[in-house]
C-alpha cells in the first residue's frame, strides 16, 4: 500500500516539510502524518509522493530531478499518473514513461525548485 503523503517548502524558511496536505481558502498547509499543527506552505512547491524510491533508498517526489538511463528527467503528474519527462532548451518532449518504469539504477540528484538548472534534461553532463 503506498502512503499519500505531500512535501513542500515552508513560507517563511524555505525548508521543506512532509506530511498531510490541507488547503484552506487563501493558502497551503503541511501537517506531520497525524498531527494537528500545520505550516503553511509555498503552494507551487507542492509534490505528492510517488510511492516509489531511487536506487538509494531516496523518496521520489513530483518535481524531482532523477538522472536515468544518463538522462536528465522531471517526475510529473501528467494524463491521470506520475511520470518522467524530459525538458530541453525549453521543451517538453512527448516521451513521457509512466511510474513505475524500471527505475532501480536511477538517482534523484534534485529537483525543480532547489536546482532549476537541472531542468534542461538532456545527457548529463557532470
Amino acid at each position: 500500500m503506498i502512503t499519500i503523503k505531500f512535501r513542500a517548502q515552508d513560507i517563511a524558511s524555505n525548508k521543506w516539510l512532509y506530511g498531510d496536505i490541507r488547503h484552506h481558502k487563501n493558502y497551503v498547509c503541511i501537517f506531520e502524518q497525524g498531527g494537528n499543527i500545520g505550516e503553511q506552505v509555498k503552494p507551487e512547491t507542492v509534490g505528492q509522493f510517488t510511492g516509489l524510491t531511487d536506487r538509494n533508498g531516496t523518496e521520489i517526489y513530483e518535481g524531482d530531478i532523477l538522472l536515468y538511463n544518463g538522462n536528465r528527467r522531471i517526475v510529473e503528474w501528467k494524463y491521470g499518473t506520475f511520470g518522467l519527462s524530459m525538458h530541453e532548451n525549453g521543451f517538453t518532449f512527448q516521451a513521457f514513461y509512466e511510474l513505475p518504469v524500471p527505475i532501480v539504477d536511477s538517482t534523484v540528484i534534485g529537483n525543480v525548485f532547489d536546482n532549476p538548472e537541472l531542468k534542461k534534461g538532456g545527457k548529463n553532463e557532470d
